[in-house]
């Protein structure tokens, strides 16, 4: 049987520290387990070892970054932490058969020179969308359930078992339920994608069972309301993401990309949800590309 209090609390950790010391060692300590027991215990949960989940994640997260905003390649490679950018070119090769500056050009390209598909322009007719603000989110704590496979897929149960662990806690106070995106579509695999149905607590808590702890970091973030079904959020993030590029002196940070849903109860039959999509973000920063000529 998976170990998932164990491996819980080990994966916020990785997602929050892809710039840190994540070596099967570092990670053995954290979780006060020998790296050979370790190394066992992760890949019987996840289905890749550390070392290999980790530079997954750090490849997928650089591909992010790379299409989402300008920052030069040394400055993303240290970001997703890669000390050493030949490292980094040569780790995004190997899962992307392009390197990271002909990936982003090829990209960017192809999104400049397609059309709007017509199922897109259909599922904008079904929902509705406010104007998106800069705001300042404070740090928040949340209970999660997590959800790997495509985003579409997430079943409404995993709501429904916080819902019954939290009323087993008692706690008190109005519901605020949140959804956590970790991973951008076209990067990662739909089968490997991470999804966390959240809800909000009034502090850090042990991890028992399958229900994890996590503290959202908060900052800035661009703000957008979507007003629709929830599957018509892919199409939306489609239409917020071009907006990014009207606030000036800032960049998308990445990810994981948080929602908010203004609602007692999550159910997908509602045709009517109030979700606020947010989005990191950080002030721009003069850069300057050492590795101008590394491929």
């Amino acid at each position: 049987m998976t170990d998932w209090e164990t491996l819980t609390p080990l994966l916020v950790h990785i997602q929050a520290n892809l710039d840190q010391d994540l070596s099967l060692a570092a990670l053995g300590s954290r979780a006060d387990l020998s790296p050979a027991h370790l190394q066992r215990v992760f890949k019987a949960g996840v289905g890749e070892t550390p070392k290999r989940y980790v530079m997954r994640l750090r490849v997928e997260r650089a591909a992010f970054c790379l299409l989402a905003h300008d920052s030069t390649v040394a400055r993303i490679a240290t970001d997703c932490g890669f000390p050493r950018p030949e490292t980094f070119i040569r780790a995004f090769r190997r899962r992307f058969g392009k390197t990271p500056r002909e990936f982003r050009s090829s990209v960017r390209a192809k999104l400049a020179g397609g059309k709007p598909e017509r199922r897109e322009t259909l599922e904008a007719r079904r929902f509705e969308l406010s104007k998106t603000r800069l705001i300042d989110i404070r740090a928040t704590h949340v209970a999660f359930r997590r959800h790997v496979g495509p985003y579409e897929d997430v079943p409404e149960r995993i709501f429904d078992e916080l819902e019954r662990w939290a009323s087993r806690r008692r706690l008190s106070g109005a519901r605020i339920w949140m959804g956590i995106g970790h991973d951008a579509p076209g990067a990662t695999p739909p089968e490997l994608l991470r999804f966390d149905a959240a809800l909000v607590v009034p502090g850090p808590f042990e991890p028992s069972g399958i229900v994890g702890y996590q503290l959202l970091p908060g900052g800035l973030h661009a703000v957008t309301t979507h007003v629709g079904p929830y599957e018509t959020l892919g199409a939306a993030y489609a239409m917020v993401f071009p907006r990014l590029a009207t606030f000036k002196e800032y960049i998308p940070v990445g990810l994981p990309a948080v929602e908010v849903y203004h609602t007692a109860r999550i159910s997908v039959h509602f045709a009517l949800n109030h979700t606020d999509i947010c989005l990191p973000m950080r002030r721009k920063r003069a850069e300057r590309d050492p590795e101008r000529t590394t491929h």
